[in-house]
């Protein structure tokens, strides 16, 4: 995606989250850094934090994904794979049913798939999170379906540019 086009997408991306049920509602917002090609969502994660709300960034520790709380994005230092992350020091993000979790990701199926990375980091955090998720991703990377792994976790929630996606249930 040009430089320009993915820069619009995600101004557009971001009002279309800071005005979902599920942002508005949220006390805390699990964030990420954007790395190659993802959604550029640190507006909205600044956004957040204006507002009040608690803003948290994952921590990678062994095959393990944990997020602290930032104050700003500054607090993020060079971390594992290169990616900015939280400080070892920063406190730990207590997870309420107020949490919502944005996910990172290449691509999304309308049938609630989701490609990643493959390091299976985050599905592996799915396993005991019990907050509410979005996927954000720009418009052209939403397909019917992707390839799918037994581990993998299937999203609730797909929101692009032009708003939500209708999840679909799988065949």
């Amino acid at each position: 995606m040009p430089a320009e086009r993915r820069k619009a997408a995600g101004e557009a991306l971001c009002r279309q989250l800071a005005a979902h049920p599920l942002f508005c509602g949220a006390d805390q917002i699990l964030g990420y850094v954007p790395v190659r090609g993802e959604p550029l969502l640190l507006p909205l994660l600044e956004q957040a934090l204006r507002q009040g709300k608690t803003v948290a960034f994952p921590r990678c520790v062994g095959t393990q994904m944990q997020f602290h709380v930032v104050s700003s994005l500054d607090d993020l230092l060079p971390g594992r794979f290169g990616i900015p992350a939280p400080s070892p020091d920063a406190p730990l993000a207590t997870i309420t049913d107020k949490t919502l979790c944005l996910l990172p990701g290449l691509a999304a199926g309308k049938d609630g798939s989701r490609l990643g990375y493959g390091g299976g980091f985050y599905d592996r955090f799915l396993d005991t999170y019990a907050g509410k998720t979005i996927f954000p991703i720009y418009d052209s990377f939403v397909f019917s379906t992707l390839p799918t792994e037994g581990t993998d976790h299937r999203v609730t929630c797909v929101v692009t540019e032009k708003g939500e996606i209708p999840i679909s249930c799988p065949i």
